[in-house]
C-alpha cells in the first residue's frame, strides 16, 4: 500500500510560505526580456528555460513534498508523537467605539464593540505508530531518489534541446 501523500495535512504556515515563493518567482520572471536572452550564451539560456520547465518543475515540488513528509516523520519519531493542529477564525474584542448620529437638534450617541479576526489554534498529542513512520520515511526516501533520476533526465533533455536553440525560440519557451 502507497503511504498517503506527505503534504496531505500541510499547515497555513507552509502553504502561505509556498504561495509566496511561487508569486516571487512568477514575478521575477516577468522582468526577462528577449534582449536578455540575445546576451546570454546558450549555456545560461538553457539554464534559463530549464529551471522553468513545467516538468522539471512539477518533480521537484514533488520531491520537496516527499522531503518535508521525511522531515516530518523524523520529528514526529524523535518526539514520539504527531502534534495536530486544529486552527479557527475567532473574533477578538479590541475595545468599544461611539457612534453619534444626529437628528435634528439631538446628537444620539451608541457604544458598539470593535473586534479583529485573528487565528486561534489547538495542538493536540496524537500517537504515532512508530514503525508505519518508517516505513513512511523509507518509502519516501525511494520516491525522492527516483524523483531525482527523473529530475536529471528531464532537465538534460531539455537542456540538450534548448541549448542549440536561437534566442528567439528559447525565449518563447520562457
Amino acid at each position: 500500500m502507497r503511504p498517503a501523500h506527505p503534504n496531505k495535512g500541510e499547515s497555513v504556515e507552509a502553504k502561505v510560505m509556498r504561495i509566496a515563493i511561487l508569486l516571487a518567482a512568477i514575478t521575477l520572471a516577468g522582468c526577462t526580456t528577449v534582449d536578455d536572452f540575445r546576451k546570454m550564451s546558450a549555456q545560461d539560456r538553457a539554464t534559463r528555460v530549464c529551471d522553468r520547465d513545467p516538468t522539471v518543475r512539477s518533480l521537484r515540488a514533488s520531491r520537496q513534498s516527499y522531503l518535508a513528509g521525511i522531515q516530518s516523520a523524523q520529528e514526529a519519531l524523535g518526539r514520539g508523537y504527531r502534534i495536530h493542529r486544529q486552527c479557527q477564525m475567532v473574533d477578538v474584542p479590541t475595545g468599544k467605539q461611539s457612534i453619534c448620529e444626529k437628528r435634528g437638534e439631538q446628537t444620539i450617541c451608541k457604544e458598539a464593540s470593535t473586534t479583529r479576526k485573528e487565528e486561534r489554534c489547538k495542538e493536540t498529542p496524537v500517537a504515532i505508530q512508530a514503525d508505519n513512520e518508517r516505513r513512511n520515511v523509507a518509502e519516501w526516501s525511494t520516491a525522492v531518489a527516483g524523483l531525482d533520476t527523473r529530475i536529471r533526465g528531464s532537465y538534460d533533455l531539455c537542456y540538450d534541446r534548448v541549448f542549440h536553440m536561437t534566442p528567439e525560440q528559447a525565449f518563447k519557451l520562457y
